[in-house]
C-alpha cells in the first residue's frame, strides 16, 4: 500500500470507524455489519516478515487498522471482485516492525510503501465458514 494511501485509509478510520461512526458504503447508506474478520494468505506475511529482523528474536508485524473508502479500495488486488463492497469497511495493513529498546521501529522498507494490504474481509467475502 503506498504510504500516502495508507494514511488516508488510516484517517477514514480514525473518523468512522475508531469513535463509532458506522463507516459509508458506496451507496451512501451507513454500513450496519462491520467487518467480522480479516484473512492474509501465508506468502503475503511472509513477504512482510521477511522485512523484519530475520532472527526472528524482536523481528514482528504492526497491524494497523483502516477503512476503505472510494480511494483506497483501488490498493485492493486486481483480481478482488466485490471492490465496491469493501467501501466503509474496516481492514489491517501489515507492517514489519522490530522491537527496540525505546518501543516497536517500524522498518523502511521502500519510500513508497507503508505496509502490506489486499487482506480478504468478511463481508463481503465470507467464503469460509465463521465458527462463532
Amino acid at each position: 500500500m503506498k504510504k500516502v494511501t495508507f494514511k488516508k485509509f488510516r484517517a477514514y478510520y480514525r473518523k468512522h470507524g475508531k469513535i463509532n461512526n458506522p463507516g459509508i458504503n458506496s451507496h451512501g447508506k451507513s454500513i450496519n455489519e462491520q467487518t467480522n474478520w480479516v484473512w492474509f494468505d501465508r506468502e503475503t506475511i511472509e513477504a512482510a516478515l521477511a522485512h523484519a529482523d530475520p532472527r526472528g528474536k524482536v523481528g514482528g508485524l504492526k497491524m494497523y487498522f483502516g477503512q476503505y473508502d472510494e480511494e483506497t479500495i483501488n490498493c485492493l488486488p486486481k483480481d478482488c471482485k466485490k471492490k465496491e463492497a469493501y467501501i466503509g469497511r474496516i481492514s489491517l495493513v501489515l507492517v514489519p516492525a522490530n522491537k527496540v529498546e525505546k518501543g516497536l521501529e517500524e522498518v523502511k522498507f521502500s519510500e513508497e510503501d507503508g505496509g502490506w494490504n489486499g487482506g480478504v474481509i468478511c463481508p463481503p467475502d465470507c467464503t469460509v465458514e465463521d465458527n462463532e
